[in-house]
C-alpha cells in the first residue's frame, strides 16, 4: 500500500462483530493486537499494533450482515454543491445510514457500491486513520471482489477519483489495480464460477505478517478457516482466511523489497493465485 491517509485513499478497516469479546481474542492472539477505547464512540474499539491504530472493532447490529471487515476511504473535499456522500449516491451507489459522528475522531458514513460492496466514507476530525502501513501487524493492500467490474471500475473513478489500470490477466480474466497519483493501494478482481458458491461483492483487508505459513497455520489452531493456503508470488507470500466468525481477511508476508511502501502483488500473479 503505497498512500494512505489522504484524500480519497484507504485510512481505516474495521471489524463487525457478532462477539466482539471473541474477536477480540482471536486477533491478539494472532497478531498481538491490542485494544484501545475510541472516546465519545461506546462499544466501538481500536485495534492497537506497537501502540499504534489498525482497525476498529464493533458489534454487530441485530439482523445485519454476518461478521465482516470493511475499508474505509478519506472522504474528498465537497464538489460543486455536492458532499462526497452526495456523490455515492449519484454514481449509483448507497448510503447505507446517518453518518456517525465522534467528536475529535472522525465522522463516518457507511455506503455501498452499485454491486453492494461495503464501505465506509471517513472525514477525519483529529484522528487521520492508521498509525502504521505495511510493517507487520499493519495493513497492507486492499481487494475488491465484484459482478459488475466495469460499472465498480465507474463508480470508483466517479466517487474517489481512482486511477483503475488494467493488469495484466492471469487465469484467463483480468485484474484492475487501483492507485491514486500513481501510487498503488488496491486492486479488483471479478467474481466469476471459480469462486466459492454464493460469494457476493466485498472488500478483502490484507494484514501484513513475518511468516505467512506460521500466520495461517496459528489463525487455524485458533479457529479460522484457511480459505486459500499460502501462496507465493513476486511480492510475498499470502493465505486468505475467515475468522471464527466467518469475516474473511488476508494475511501477507512481503518480500524484503516491497515492506517499505510496496504492494503485495502485481496484478496478473495475485489474481491467478487467489484463483488457482
Amino acid at each position: 500500500m503505497k498512500t494512505w491517509n489522504v484524500p480519497s485513499a484507504p485510512c481505516w478497516a474495521d471489524l463487525s462483530a457478532a462477539d466482539p469479546r471473541a474477536a477480540a481474542a482471536f486477533y491478539e492472539r494472532l497478531f498481538g493486537w491490542e485494544l484501545g477505547g475510541v472516546p465519545g464512540l461506546d462499544g466501538y474499539r481500536a485495534f492497537l499494533s506497537e501502540g499504534e491504530p489498525v482497525g476498529g472493532l464493533g458489534p454487530r447490529r441485530p439482523g445485519r450482515r454476518p461478521s465482516v471487515w470493511r475499508p474505509y476511504f478519506v472522504a474528498g473535499p465537497d464538489g460543486a454543491g455536492e458532499s462526497p456522500a452526495e456523490r455515492v449516491a449519484l454514481a449509483r451507489g448507497k448510503v447505507l445510514g446517518e453518518p456517525v459522528e465522534v467528536p475529535g475522531v472522525c465522522r463516518a458514513t457507511l455506503c455501498a457500491d452499485g454491486s453492494g460492496a461495503v464501505f465506509g466514507l471517513w472525514e477525519p476530525d483529529g484522528h487521520q486513520g492508521f498509525g502504521r502501513v505495511n510493517a507487520p501487524g499493519s495493513p497492507a493492500w486492499l481487494d475488491l471482489a465484484t459482478t459488475d467490474p466495469d460499472g465498480s471500475r465507474g463508480f470508483y473513478t466517479e466517487v474517489f477519483g481512482w486511477q483503475a489500470r488494467r493488469a495484466a490477466p492471469g487465469a484467463g480474466f483480468p485484474y484492475t489495480e487501483w492507485s491514486l497519483g500513481g501510487q498503488p493501494f488496491g486492486g479488483m478482481t471479478p467474481i466469476t464460477e471459480a469462486f466459492p458458491a454464493g460469494t457476493v461483492p466485498r472488500w478483502l483487508v490484507y494484514v501484513a505478517v513475518r511468516d505467512c505459513d506460521a500466520a495461517a497455520a496459528r489463525g487455524a489452531r485458533l479457529g479460522a478457516n484457511v480459505l486459500l493456503p499460502p501462496t507465493t508470488i513476486e511480492p510475498g507470500r499470502f493465505s486468505v482466511l475467515a475468522d471464527p466468525q466467518g469475516a474473511m481477511f488476508a494475511v501477507i508476508a512481503l518480500a524484503r523489497e516491497e515492506t517499505g511502501e510496496g504492494r503485495p502483488a502485481t496484478g496478473g500473479e495475485r489474481a491467478a493465485a487467489i484463483m488457482g
